[in-house]
């Protein structure tokens, strides 16, 4: 299927929200143990796990496998991240970084929107991935940056932003779904091919990986502090 490359502007401004993603993920691990040692493991971990993604992308053989290899390219990052997220590390991490941290996280989602509509104009993607569409998760990005300055203070702000942008997050994966090349989509064009290509397919792991690692996070967060 023909795919339409983004902007060198909208690549880099992308590539941009990836590293502060992760370095976000890497500062909150080493402020948890202020161990280098295991922030270095951390990012070697990270790095192998995106680099077999990024592989399996690049060889080309996503395409040919059940359903457009879609499973076999979301599944292990549902699996990585939510056990990530529920592991002693997520624990760890619920237990020691700020709520107004673990909620302003979740800002780079505004940013990230605002590359999605962009590429919506260049072609790259459907109009569906967009907030003209039916993906209206730039709303999480507003919302975090909103509720932040009050989460320490104030958990309903807290409990408001991780609601919000956990429903967001979930809808945003069911149109990305629908959008894709699959028999059960919406048959769009163009489709969402940025699974299939790199490095945008990286949105998928760091992104949307990274936004449910912290919605899980925060989510433990504040059952644990309310229990206390």
């Amino acid at each position: 299927m023909p795919f339409t490359p983004a902007s060198t502007g909208s690549l880099l401004a992308f590539c941009s929200i990836l590293i502060g993603v992760l370095y976000a993920v890497l500062f909150a691990i080493h402020l948890a143990w202020r161990s280098l040692k295991i922030t270095a493991l951390a990012g070697i971990v990270i790095g192998i796990w995106l680099g077999i993604l990024s592989a399996l992308v690049a060889s080309g053989r996503l395409a040919t496998l059940p359903l457009n290899g879609l499973p076999f390219f979301f599944g292990p990052i549902l699996v990585f991240c939510i056990g990530f997220a529920v592991s002693p590390v997520g624990g760890r991490l619920a237990a020691t970084i700020s709520l107004a941290a673990l909620v302003g996280f979740q800002a780079f989602r505004l940013p990230l929107e605002l590359v999605l509509h962009a590429w919506f104009k260049q072609g790259v993607i459907p109009e569906t991935m967009t907030w003209s569409g039916y993906n209206w998760d730039i709303a999480s990005g507003l919302v975090a940056l909103a509720c932040f300055p009050l989460a320490n203070r104030h958990r309903w702000a807290a409990r408001l932003a991780n609601v919000v942008g956990f429903a967001l997050l979930l809808n945003v994966m069911r149109v990305a779904i629908l959008s894709a090349p699959v028999a059960f989509g919406w048959n769009v064009q163009p489709p969402l091919l940025l699974a299939f290509h790199l490095p945008y397919a990286l949105i998928a792991p760091v992104c949307v990986g990274g936004a449910l690692f912290g919605h899980i996070v925060l989510t433990r967060a504040l059952w644990g502090r309310q229990a206390k």
